[in-house]
């Protein structure tokens, strides 16, 4: 293997090209100059293709851009190739060179062809710009209402607070009213109880039928003793004294 490799960089037979006809400078360094631009741009362009998918995993048909990118390298070398025959004719190395590019090249033609109907399928970029604008448009109008429907939860969430408060409030006063009048209701049964006792005590009839309170009196007055607070405590202690 190793000798094989030092034969195509043998030069034995071949004289450079400069000694292979007339050559003018010019017409010489026309073609040296042009084959090494060439190589130069044929480097560049590779290396920004190679650049681009490594840093974009995602792009499409991935493969195909590494065949071109060996496809453009290898005419690029090509190029170089011929420029340095003008000193150092390696026609060997050039040959094998030519017959690896011409490999690449039809490896890359019938990837392709392959690629070409999966290749029909993606969409484009102006229909992607399209179903983007419009996604972006529809994500707008959802985020436009969501935020005056939670708008519209706060209006509702603070009335209903303001609200519970005075329904609250309604509720603490309606209780206290209710306490007043059970304890009014009590403190008349004690007084009309006293009234009895002082007219029995005077010989008299009882002036006060008690035990025919009216039952709606009667069911207040026994909510009331069952959960005393402290008006009913404090007209209770009235009440003893």
């Amino acid at each position: 293997m190793l000798q094989y490799i030092e034969q195509l960089f043998d030069t034995t037979g071949f004289p450079p090209r400069w000694h292979c006809g007339i050559w003018s400078d010019a017409l010489g360094w026309l073609h040296i100059a042009s084959d090494i631009a060439i190589f130069g741009a044929y480097l560049a362009i590779p290396l920004v293709l190679a650049f681009f998918v490594l840093r974009k995993p995602d792009v499409p048909l991935p493969r195909i851009i590494l065949l071109f990118v060996a496809f453009i390298f290898a005419c690029g070398f090509g190029h170089l190739l011929e420029a340095v025959i003008f000193w150092h004719p390696v026609y060997r190395l050039a040959g094998v060179w030519k017959l690896v590019t011409a490999l690449v090249s039809w490896t890359t033609v019938v990837a392709v062809f392959v690629s070409v109907p999966y290749a029909l399928k993606l969409p484009g970029l102006a229909r992607l710009n399209d179903e983007l604008s419009h996604s972006n448009t529809e994500l707008q109008t959802l985020t436009d209402r969501l935020q005056d429907r939670t708008a519209s939860l706060q209006v509702e969430v603070a009335e209903r607070i303001k609200a519970e408060a005075k329904l609250a409030e309604h509720a603490r006063e309606l209780e206290q009213f209710n306490r007043l009048v059970v304890s009014r209701e009590l403190r008349m049964i004690e007084l009309k109880r006293e009234v009895n006792e002082l007219a029995r005590l005077n010989g008299q009839q009882e002036r006060y039928q008690i035990d025919r309170l009216d039952g709606d009196a009667q069911q207040a007055i026994a909510v009331y003793e069952e959960a005393p607070d402290e008006t009913s405590q404090s007209g209770s202690g009235r009440v003893e004294r």
